[in-house]
């Protein structure tokens, strides 16, 4: 028995993003990480992408399933982040390859939104802000979304 699907939930969701053919050359990571890669394209998995912020990894909520069943229902939510950046001032192509970006995590949620667990579990991507932001570097698009799963432990 499980308290929660939380990090298992995790795992599954870097590792399908890790392997989908629709994020070649985007770098896929667990949360927030310490790097000197020169990648422009990320996907963070537990982390919205901003430095400045809160740094929550997920959140869940639990209820029992019914009466006796020993099995309880949990809604989590898991913080996510597409990060892509440009050399250039580009507004306008850097939203529009961020919210590509997004539509290949969202591709693979659809395919599998079990992401391999056992039913009742439902996996999607239900919120999003853009956030366009010019750096000494140039443009920066900075799209913090959430994964909701719904399922059962």
């Amino acid at each position: 028995m499980t308290t929660s699907r939380v990090p298992d939930l995790i795992d599954a969701l870097v590792a399908a993003l890790q392997a989908s053919g629709g994020l070649t050359g985007v770098k896929v990571v667990d949360g927030p990480v310490v790097t000197d890669s020169a990648a422009e394209e990320w996907v963070f998995v537990g982390y919205d992408g901003d430095p400045e912020g809160d740094f929550t990894a997920a959140t869940a909520q639990q209820e029992w399933a019914g009466l006796g069943a020993k099995k309880k229902n949990e809604d989590i939510t898991v913080t996510c982040a597409v990060l892509v950046q440009r050399g250039s001032t580009d507004v306008r192509a850097c939203r529009v390859r961020t919210y590509e970006v997004l539509a290949a995590v969202e591709s693979v949620l659809r395919a599998d939104p079990s992401l391999g667990f056992p039913t009742p579990t439902v996996c999607a991507v239900t919120e999003h802000a853009f956030h366009p932001e010019q750096t000494p570097d140039g443009i920066q698009g900075r799209l913090p979304f959430t994964v909701t799963c719904t399922t059962r432990i």
